[in-house]
């Protein structure tokens, strides 16, 4: 423990003003994760209150409905958000896994290294959880704006209370320790190679049987949910969240089957080298575009929306019946377009803070291939095609498996109707337009890092 202790200050300060930058990165990410999922667990307590103490006819009748909602948009965005806290956990995680194999090699026992990736996410993780309470609480007079049921959410409705809040700045740094620990394999198994940058090995198609069967776990769910009963909300939304984080299976693994293609396929050093880099590494393109991969999967399931709030009250409703369907409808349309906006914000925030820790973590590479004699140019391109293209295919192939997922409950409806259709591609647009703005908000810091052609050891 005494070495760990030695070592841990030692070992934050090593990486420079690189490792301050990714340090802050991660934190940042771990702060938007914290207050975004406080503030979707702080509606879902308001919609459960309403639920326990209904005021007016219109809530009494609704409001398990409205509850139901609710955990199915926590379900949808919580994946994101846990997606977005394990990747920050792993920025910078290439430059860490040198420092701790050359560790390794000299000595230091496997316990120790684990010890000192726990100290240091940890600590990343408990600034982040409480710059995260502090981001939550600064934006429940936002979430008080906007009206349900006929009526906005007071700043007490949306509460979570301390014991939550507690209960974020414990589970906040565990998953970053969690996240950090588990990344750490290759060192501690084979620490001559990670030292010596031998390329790992390559991801397995077992990935793709999981992944298909978790989502058709929830297609039979989905099917068999009349003979369920009561149960059946519990076991969809159960099973809805198990099929959803398979997409954190398989992406990792398509893009690396998309890359040997694309090697193939090359035609230019720019083609090449995108390829290549995403053979080596396909999981350091998911962490960057994988945000968006569940953010199109929300889109898809939220394609059948415009069907869903033209429904109405019908002929020769009461004046009361249009009046609560109107409202019903307004709410769905309110609350599927702010789980859209939230999750394609995550998933740019998420893009942009991976691939800026990601330029950080190849500085070396960068600065020995400018001295080799490539061209600047060349390296932007690479660095574009490297994501431009896992973008196209994440976005839509994750809305496929949504609607594919979602089709024994809601038939194809969502993209039969032109209108559900026209929702779902202005979505992915807007996705990928955001994921490739932020990407491209790190080319002036990968120009300031080709700028210096400085060999730095890790």
């Amino acid at each position: 423990m005494s070495a760990v202790l030695a070592l841990a200050p030692r070992l934050r300060s090593a990486g420079g003003r690189d490792g301050r930058v990714t340090t802050a990165l991660a934190v940042a990410a771990f702060a938007v994760m914290t207050a975004l999922t406080l503030s979707v667990v702080g509606g879902l307590m308001g919609f459960l209150g309403r639920a326990a103490h209904p005021v007016g006819e219109y809530q009494r009748e609704n409001a398990e409905s409205y509850v139901v909602l609710a955990w199915t948009a926590l379900v949808l965005l919580v994946v994101p958000l846990l997606t977005l806290g394990g990747s920050a956990a792993r920025l910078g995680v290439a430059r860490r896994d040198a420092r701790l194999s050359t560790l390794r090699l000299l000595g230091v026992t496997p316990r120790e290294v684990v010890a000192l990736t726990v100290v240091e996410t940890a600590w990343q993780g408990l600034v982040g959880s409480v710059a995260g309470v502090v981001g939550y609480v600064a934006l429940l007079p936002v979430w008080t704006r906007v009206p349900f049921q006929g009526s906005t959410f007071s700043a007490a409705e949306l509460w979570v209370g301390w014991p939550l809040l507690v209960a974020a700045g414990v589970a906040v740094p565990v998953l970053a320790v969690v996240s950090g620990v588990v990344s750490l394999r290759r060192v501690v198994v084979s620490p001559l190679g990670v030292a010596r940058r031998q390329t790992p090995p390559r991801l397995r198609a077992v990935r793709a049987v999981l992944a298909v069967a978790a989502m058709g776990v929830f297609m039979v769910v989905t099917a068999a949910s009349g003979q369920l009963g009561a149960a059946a909300a519990a076991f969809g939304l159960g099973s809805l969240a198990l099929g959803f984080g398979a997409l954190n299976l398989v992406g990792p693994w398509t893009l690396g089957l998309v890359g040997r293609l694309r090697v193939r396929w090359a035609r230019t050093p720019a083609q090449l080298l995108a390829a290549r880099r995403l053979v080596d590494d396909p999981r350091a393109v998911w962490r960057v575009v994988g945000g968006l991969g569940l953010a199109g999967f929300v889109a898809g399931s939220l394609a059948v929306l415009p069907l869903m709030v033209s429904g109405g009250a019908g002929d020769g409703a009461s004046a009361a019946e249009v009046a609560d369907a109107a409202t019903m409808s307004g709410d769905l349309l309110r609350g599927g377009l702010l789980t859209l906006v939230i999750a394609f914000l995550v998933a740019a925030a998420s893009a942009g803070i991976t691939q800026a820790a990601s330029v950080l973590d190849r500085r070396r590479e960068y600065a020995l291939q400018v001295l080799a004699g490539t061209p600047v140019g060349l390296l932007d391109s690479v660095r574009r095609r490297e994501v431009l293209v896992p973008v196209l295919l994440v976005g839509v192939g994750s809305a496929a498996a949504a609607v594919v997922m979602f089709s024994p409950l809601l038939g194809l409806a969502g993209v039969s109707d032109p209108r559900g259709l026209l929702l779902l591609v202005t979505c992915l647009t807007v996705g990928c337009l955001l994921v490739l703005g932020a990407t491209e908000s790190s080319r002036p810091l990968l120009r300031a890092v080709l700028a210096e052609t400085q060999v730095r050891p890790d």
